[in-house]
């Protein structure tokens, strides 16, 4: 069976009965939930997640060397910089590797770039360092920077989870899960998480009265912003720290910055992957886009409630702006992408846009067309873009043997970053549509949990979906199918299923709307989504 959105429905509760003591444990729903992801045999570590559950930082590669080095750089009393990312990952694991070192009072200095100076190293910005500090720790970059690191003076720490060039720095200690990690559900970390690690492993090391578990929230954050796969370990992690977001929101756990983040997003009381993904994220995101990062970083930070509230309110400004920056971008971007819409892979781009909001716009119009698309911002010498790709094809590797035309690049497999002479804009369109030209998609399917009305749920069965937060790769947000019996088109993206409110993002959905349809809809933060439409038997 296959949707109108040309996705295979696979009916998992066909495929897999859950065993009768699940059913008796949990009930029906949840049980089918536990045991479509392979979680029947471990129901309680799923449901329950403990930290102690989790592998140590003894597993991750390099680290153990990376805390001795930097153990000697605190107690020599040498000039750390911490430099991290314009992203919500690389903020908030900056936030954390600078709490704990200011706690085992090293002079440290965290340092930021913008969407003007790019993502990662630069030589102008490695002198720069050289002259004001001693030691460097890379924060969600610093992997793929071979020269800058390689020939530079300063003794540097890689703190990464981006994907590994063939080329890696040879003087730095990286400590990247894909470089090496003894598990594998360590590869999933973000470098929030790996600043964590980290972190935590330095407070036992300097015998610190500080609980790790208070960067927890941060962590959360992190991972979710950078829509890591969900693995028991990335799954515990984010559960405890939602779980601290939830407590710093309700004003049981003192952190000024973090609560005025909370209520200037309108999160309130129960925290969920939702609010983190459409709330929280975007507006740390923003001050990276179009301004400065540091705000967002002093944000979470900021100990006094006063101040905490001023650059709150802020960062809602700067969000609000970012906004109204894409959605312009992107009408523009469209119009552009339509005259080329023959092509496998859509390359626009246009001397006036803003280079922090490509990223979105590119994903929004890859969506759009199903290709995949890069957008760049045009300047004199040089040209700064966004690539993002569709669930069926992966770009990163394909991308990357074009690397001699980059003067900047990096990545994940359905998302990259790069740089490169703006002379070579039409050469590379040329020949990234000659790559992809033989790219064939691979089939998308939709995983479908159970066939059940959404009449049938209470306010119980949503608490207990809700229990296998947060949803994402590995981890897929529970879809359901039903019949439709009935249905009353609402204002806007509202339309009521079976005397049900849903809401519908893609509207293109309602035209294909029909008594006796079947139709897929999920649960997303106790909302009601409509994800597919039956589009007949192939």
């Amino acid at each position: 069976m296959k949707g109108v959105k040309g996705r295979r429905w696979v009916l998992l509760y066909r495929e897999k009965e859950p065993p009768s003591f699940l059913v008796e444990k949990y009930g029906r729903i949840l049980a089918q939930l536990i045991t479509n992801r392979g979680y029947e045999r471990e129901a309680d570590k799923f449901l329950n997640p403990k930290l102690s559950h989790i592998p140590t930082y003894r597993e991750l590669e390099g680290i153990e060397e990376a805390i001795e080095r930097i153990k000697e750089a605190v107690l020599k009393k040498k000039r750390i910089i911490i430099y991290g990312d314009y992203d919500v990952d690389g903020i908030t694991g900056t936030a954390i590797l600078y709490r704990v070192l200011k706690l085992l009072g090293a002079k440290v200095y965290p340092v930021l770039p913008n969407r003007q100076t790019g993502y990662g190293l630069n030589k102008e910005l490695m002198s720069i360092f050289e002259k004001y500090g001693d030691f460097l720790i890379t924060v969600d970059n610093g992997t793929s920077a071979v020269e800058e690191i390689d020939q530079s003076s300063l003794e540097t720490v890689v703190i990464d989870h981006h994907n590994v060039p063939p080329r890696i720095p040879k003087k730095a200690l990286i400590v990247n899960p894909k470089v090496g990690a003894k598990r594998e559900g360590l590869k999933a970390l973000s470098s929030s998480a790996l600043s964590f690690y980290l972190g935590s492993a330095l407070i036992r090391e300097f015998n610190l009265d500080e609980d790790p578990r208070n960067f927890l929230d941060l962590v959360a954050l992190g991972l979710l912003a950078d829509y890591m796969p969900v693995n028991p370990v990335t799954r515990t992690l984010a559960v405890k720290g939602m779980y601290l977001l939830e407590k710093i929101a309700q004003g049981k756990v003192r952190k000024p910055g973090v609560k005025a983040l909370l209520e200037i997003s309108s999160v309130n009381g129960n925290v969920t992957s939702r609010d983190v993904y459409f709330s929280l994220a975007p507006r740390i995101n923003a001050a990276g886009r179009i301004s400065k990062p540091k705000f967002a970083l002093d944000l979470l930070l900021e100990e006094d409630e006063r101040r905490a509230r001023e650059l709150a309110l802020k960062l809602e400004e700067i969000n609000r702006r970012r906004k109204a920056i894409t959605n312009l971008t992107y009408k523009e971007a469209k119009k552009k992408a339509i005259e080329e819409i023959d092509k496998n892979f859509l390359v626009v781009w246009d001397e006036e846009w803003h280079p922090g909001i490509l990223g979105i716009v590119a994903g929004r119009l890859a969506g759009e067309f199903n290709k995949p698309v890069a957008v760049f911002s045009k300047g004199k010498t040089k040209a700064v873009g966004s690539i993002r790709s569709i669930e069926s094809i992966d770009v990163y590797d394909k991308v990357s043997t074009m690397r001699d035309m980059f003067l900047k690049w990096g990545g994940h497999d359905k998302a990259m970053g790069l740089t490169l002479p703006s002379n070579r804009l039409e050469e590379f369109r040329e020949k990234v549509n000659q790559i992809f030209e033989k790219v064939k998609e691979s089939e998308v399917i939709i995983p479908v949990d159970m066939e059940i009305d959404p009449r049938e749920f209470g306010e119980e069965d949503l608490r207990t979906i809700k229990s296998l937060e947060p949803f994402g790769e590995g981890n897929p947000h529970p879809t359901f199918m039903t019949t439709v019996k009935d249905v009353k088109l609402g204002e806007g993206y509202k339309v009521s299923i079976n005397s049900v409110e849903m809401e519908c993002w893609d509207t293109e959905l309602l035209k294909h709307l029909k008594i006796g349809k079947k139709i897929l809809y999920r649960l997303d933060g106790g909302k009601f989504i409509l994800e597919d439409v039956e589009n007949g038997f192939v």
